[in-house]
């Protein structure tokens, strides 16, 4: 089952400070672009019901942080997916910013190292299952993207250019 998502951007006008957004308002944040897009071909942005998560992707134990996934999602109800082989748009929202990869899937890990004999913290640890041409390979080629919170932003190693 879909559901349609008819907003506009002015409507996600939010303060820095907002804390706890609500699902709508995630939903909202996220998908301004794709909700402007589907409008512009005169169709209304249709999500796939599981597709707003919250969750907890700083690692401070409170799930008020979002993932909004427009794996699935339709410019409805003449339109088309927004998606391909590569999966759909994958938003991560904490607070109110916004990070963005194409992306299959996604799941949040707590990942445990051991350094020197130690057991480290564990580190929060967002995976996301990428088109494998992310990684220099072909498309359905194994492809995992590891996102973590450094206590101001989400960031990621992305592979330095070939020599």
């Amino acid at each position: 089952m879909k559901f349609p998502l008819a907003l506009c951007a002015a409507s996600v006008a939010l303060p820095v400070w907002a804390e706890g957004l609500t699902m709508d308002q995630a939903v909202s944040l996220a998908t301004t672009e794709s909700a402007a897009w589907c409008k512009s071909q005169d169709t209304t942005l249709e999500l796939a019901e599981n597709a707003a998560t919250q969750v907890d992707l700083t690692g401070d134990g409170s799930a008020d942080d979002w993932i909004i996934s427009e794996v699935g999602a339709w410019c409805g109800p003449n339109g088309g997916p927004l998606g391909g082989s590569g999966g759909g748009m994958t938003h991560a929202i904490v607070g109110t910013a916004v990070s963005s990869w194409m992306a299959g899937s996604w799941m949040l890990q707590d990942l445990r190292f051991v350094a020197e004999g130690e057991e480290l913290e564990p580190v929060r640890t967002l995976l996301l299952a990428m088109h494998g041409t992310y990684c220099d390979s072909f498309g359905a080629a194994p492809c995992i993207l590891a996102v973590t919170w450094d206590g101001e932003r989400l960031i990621h190693f992305t592979n330095p250019p070939p020599n």
